[in-house]
């Protein structure tokens, strides 16, 4: 079973040593700390992240931000937010810069930081279902657009009934339509 990625940035040594020493417990993480926003950057620009855990208040730039930035490059990832302040402002502006996945107040229960990084890690999975779906359904898009301009008309599929009707040219459905109802009014009655 592969490890999911899991990134932790505090500029409080002594909570980021606490927030990876907590999340190492669980075995299905490969965890990573530090105290560098760039860091976090350069990690998420290269390797697929399931999640990311920040800290709000940090001297480079606020989680949110940070969030904001990691959500640009890996829509993906899923973002959780330690704070300890615990103000109105703070939770809409993680919303609105970085689409938070979960909150969590300093300090906090390391089961209740363990939860949220779990169920960060399901929702990731699913992003990543759904990213897989819409690559999926993008190339088969493009390879029908291709198809089209290449043979006009061959992507024209009809359903009569439980029949599947395909042509080649909308028109020619019609044509043959029309042609089939001119030559029952010529049969002898």
């Amino acid at each position: 079973m592969s490890k999911h990625l899991v990134l932790c940035v505090d500029d409080d040594e002594a909570m980021l040593s606490t927030v990876a020493r907590c999340l190492r417990r669980e075995p299905s993480f490969e965890v990573r700390h530090t105290m560098s926003v760039q860091q976090i950057l350069d990690w998420v620009a290269r390797e697929n992240v399931a999640v990311l855990v920040s800290d709000y208040e940090m001297p480079e730039m606020t989680g949110a931000q940070l969030a904001g930035m990691v959500k640009r490059v890996r829509p993906e990832t899923v973002r959780i937010l330690l704070t300890g302040r615990r103000t109105l402002d703070t939770a809409i502006d993680g919303i609105n810069q970085g689409e938070i996945f979960r909150f969590l107040g300093k300090p906090f229960e390391d089961k209740h930081l363990r939860q949220a990084v779990l169920e960060g890690v399901a929702r990731h999975e699913e992003l990543l279902a759904l990213s897989g779906d819409r690559q999926r359904r993008e190339r088969r898009e493009a390879l029908r657009n291709a198809l089209e301009a290449e043979y006009p008309g061959i992507s024209t599929v009809e359903r009569d009934n439980d029949v599947l009707i395909v042509t080649s040219d909308p028109w020619a459905e019609a044509a043959a339509l029309g042609l089939g109802e001119l030559h029952a009014d010529l049969e002898p009655k």
